[in-house]
């Protein structure tokens, strides 16, 4: 990417994703209705609709809820919980394996239980 400067870093998540690809759709079906996306856009919005596990509107609600309740997640990994939405304490202990911060199983079944309220029908 030449001749172009990274303004700013944030964390999207798969449904938010999914948002911002649907509103360039949208924005290339008023300029160029036969192709309004080019070929990964429309391959990423894809992706994104498929696997998206959380609807849109409650995706910014539910990262919050986890950030507030534990001090040691943070908008990173917040974004990888809401994406993935891990069903048990095996699954979140794949998702930290790597990280500075393994939750006890208590800490896995309250962020579990957190994700529940959320998921997509």
């Amino acid at each position: 990417m030449i001749g172009r400067k990274k303004i700013d870093e944030k964390y999207v998540s798969i449904a938010e994703a999914q948002v911002i690809l649907k509103k360039e759709l949208e924005e290339g079906l008023k300029v160029n209705p036969e192709e309004p996306l080019h070929y990964e856009a429309r391959l990423s919005l894809e992706h994104t609709e498929r696997f998206s596990k959380i609807s849109p509107e409650k995706v910014q609600e539910v990262k919050q809820k986890l950030m507030e309740a534990f001090e040691w997640i943070d908008d990173r990994m917040a974004t990888k919980l809401v994406d993935i939405m891990p069903e048990d304490y095996f699954d979140i202990r794949i998702i930290f394996a790597k990280e500075e911060h393994m939750p006890t199983k208590e800490e896995a079944e309250k962020i579990v239980k957190i994700l529940d309220g959320y998921r997509k029908e």
